[in-house]
């Protein structure tokens, strides 16, 4: 038996980004920053986030930049070739919910600028 589960908590980079893909299905993407001291100095690892659909929505109106929030999902390794022609691996956390740990106010979304 294999499990293959990851528990993160940590703090939005930036505003999720979002699209919608070919088939018309929401995904939503951000960095999450979690950080440790070791001897003394912070140490901070950023882990690429996807959320597909309906997660995806609520992440859209819910989350911001800085919000804390605790994210459960898959880990998943994809390849992928570079502009430059070199084949890169990237290691993501696939979500499968969130969970808001601060209401932080956060900086004003564009859209709501709008």
């Amino acid at each position: 038996m294999s499990l293959n589960t990851l528990i993160l908590t940590g703090n939005l980079g930036s505003n999720p980004r979002f699209a919608l893909t070919t088939t018309g299905k929401q995904k939503a993407t951000f960095s999450l920053a979690t950080s440790r001291t070791f001897r003394g100095q912070k140490h901070t690892e950023w882990t690429p986030v996807i959320l597909w659909g309906t997660l995806a929505t609520r992440a859209e109106k819910l989350l911001s930049k800085g919000q804390a929030v605790l994210i459960h999902g898959e880990k998943r390794t994809r390849s992928y070739t570079d502009t430059h022609g070199v084949e890169r691996q990237v290691v993501e956390l696939v979500a499968s919910d969130f969970q808001i740990l601060s209401r932080k106010q956060a900086e004003p979304r564009e859209e709501a600028a709008q």
